[in-house]
């Protein structure tokens, strides 16, 4: 017979394998898909995030590497090319999905149940097609405006772990968009009846969801700011005004939120502290 103190545990362990399995591409073992696995997996859905902040942190570490120690510059270009494509290849791009969708419906302008009727659809729109190709294009161009700071000798660094400094507040941006995007779930009203984001919220403990996520964003947002200065401030800043646009957009366009709307904020609200530290580095 388990101890009482196990279950919790083995509770959270396979709603952490569903996240995982839900929102990246990274091989996970099987667990069924009950509401009781289920419970936290929003919880855990952040963690994803730290996969993401972690792969892309070691990239800015590599590119110092190369830079100081190989005395080998492999461009501003490659590097950009290498952190823009990390999240993609770990989400799966899941959520570069729902981003298309949601500029596919928002794009037609038409009324709220097509615009629900157009997210299902499973052909690619033309508004879907160029708000990808805009989307990595601003990406790359902030990201080559980063890295070139270290390559380029944009900035003046004393040593490695000031040049690598310089890519921290890039890290923290993929946590809290999943953090927001988490407490959005369990708080924000829900378009549709149907459909795996109204699954993963009535299956959720949603209370115990929005006081885990608001309270962690809440203490990431604060040591963020503290260790890593302006940057981390601004795109703190930047990912609040996305998420609030995110709120009455969501709720004007379709009545709420879906699961493409989900993924479309946090690609968005990614690309918006991406913007924030580029600005924050330009401007200060």
């Amino acid at each position: 017979m388990r101890a009482w103190y196990t279950l919790p545990r083995m509770v959270f362990l396979k709603s952490l394998i569903i996240s995982f399995s839900m929102f990246s591409a990274i091989p996970m073992p099987r667990v069924g898909w009950n509401e009781r696995n289920m419970r936290y997996m929003l919880c855990a859905f952040p963690l994803v995030g730290a996969v993401i902040g972690i792969a892309a942190a070691s990239w800015a570490a590599f590119v110092v590497f190369a830079q100081t120690v190989l005395l080998k510059n492999i461009g501003k270009e490659i590097a950009a090319l290498g952190f823009v494509l990390i999240p993609v290849i770990i989400t799966g791009k899941i959520h570069i999905d729902g981003f298309m969708d949601t500029c596919d419906a928002v794009g037609s302008r038409a009324e709220r149940e097509r615009k629900l009727d157009i997210m299902k659809d499973p052909h690619c729109g033309s508004f879907a097609v160029v708000s990808c190709a805009l989307y990595f294009l601003a990406q790359y161009a902030l990201s080559c405006r980063i890295f070139g700071d270290v390559i380029d000798g944009g900035r003046k660094f004393e040593n490695q772990w000031q040049m690598l400094q310089h890519f921290f507040p890039l890290a923290p941006m993929f946590v809290s968009s999943r953090l927001l995007s988490a407490f959005a779930v369990s708080t924000f009203p829900i378009a549709k009846n149907s459909g795996l984001l109204r699954t993963f919220a009535d299956a959720s403990a949603k209370r115990f969801t929005a006081a885990w996520c608001g309270i962690w964003f809440a203490l990431h947002s604060l040591l963020s700011s503290i260790a890593l200065g302006l940057p981390a401030t601004a795109a703190t800043a930047a990912q609040i005004a996305v998420f609030v646009l995110y709120y009455f957009g969501s709720r004007h366009h379709f009545g709420g939120i879906t699961g493409d709307t989900a993924g479309a904020f946090v690609q968005i609200s990614e690309l918006a502290s991406l913007l924030a530290v580029a600005g924050a580095y330009i401007f200060f």
